[in-house]
């Protein structure tokens, strides 16, 4: 892992991912880049065309400014190399765009404590980008305080990972920190018996396999309907540090994004949760 991208807009709750990005940051020895969106302002008919353009510049300088008084703070406790990124046209396209420049692995945001996931660090647009799968996000909620990872619930239904840049995220991760990864898979007894542990790995699990060499792991079976419930037993049960699963429509985040369950699971969760993007681009400057 080289380099981190951490999204804040300056709130109490975004400061808690920035410690923790910042710590992540220290102890992978990455380099940390602050990012910040900003609503492009839409001007009245009758103000002059010049306006925009003259408004939206001062209001990116004076949050540049802000951004580099962040990075004096945290450059006092952690030496790393840090960047500031201020944008505004659309977070998704923003913040996909300067991830691929800056070559980076992994985003991180914040979440309020006992709120919805639709409501966290920067609104709905974080619940959209873990939609829309193009990104590892590393979602912090309020109050965690970084320590090193020492295993990590990776919950994952039995369908083959195609893409391999997927889970690079994870594996960044465990391998940094010596990480035990505990492949996790939740299945419902009587619809998906299929599910049910054999005496052998199933085809995709063998797959997983090969692209978890060079990890400590092993695999775990629960007999559970509901997977948020699923989930969050096994991450109390066994004392994980880190939940990571990934954004397709199977995942835990499906259910989650779907109004009856956010606030409950939301509120209830006290894990950072990696979210790995299914459709994240292979950036070929960025191999070996």
């Amino acid at each position: 892992m080289k380099t981190i991208i951490v999204c804040t807009d300056f709130s109490h709750n975004a400061s808690h991912a920035i410690l923790y990005a910042a710590s992540l940051a220290n102890a992978t020895e990455s380099r940390l880049i602050l990012f910040h969106y900003f609503n492009y302002p839409v001007p009245a008919t009758d103000l002059p065309a010049v306006f925009p353009s003259v408004f939206v510049d001062e209001m990116a300088a004076g949050f540049e400014h802000r951004l580099q008084e962040i990075k004096t703070e945290l450059t006092r406790s952690y030496p790393i190399d840090i960047d500031c990124k201020v944008r505004s046209w659309t977070l998704s396209s923003d913040l996909l765009e300067v991830f691929q420049e800056e070559q980076a692995d992994l985003v991180v945001m914040g979440m309020h404590g006992q709120s919805a996931v639709l409501n966290t660090l920067i609104g709905s647009a974080t619940s959209a980008a873990i939609r829309r799968g193009n990104l590892p996000i590393l979602v912090v909620p309020h109050g965690v305080v970084f320590h090193p990872i020492r295993k990590i619930i990776f919950s994952c239904d039995d369908q083959t990972i195609e893409n391999t840049e997927t889970i690079k995220p994870l594996l960044d991760l465990a391998k940094s920190f010596d990480a035990y990864i505990e492949v996790l898979t939740l299945f419902d007894l009587e619809k998906t018996p299929s599910l049910v542990p054999q005496d052998h790995l199933s085809a995709a699990k063998n797959s997983l396999q090969v692209q978890l060499a060079g990890t400590r792991h092993g695999y775990t079976f629960e007999n559970e309907r509901a997977v948020d419930k699923g989930i969050l037993y096994e991450a109390a049960r066994s004392t994980a540090d880190m939940v990571a699963m990934i954004s397709h429509h199977h995942s835990f985040w499906f259910n989650l994004l779907n109004q009856s369950k956010t606030q409950k699971v939301a509120a209830a969760i006290t894990l950072p949760l990696l979210v790995m993007g299914e459709k994240v681009a292979v950036l070929s400057s960025s191999e070996g």
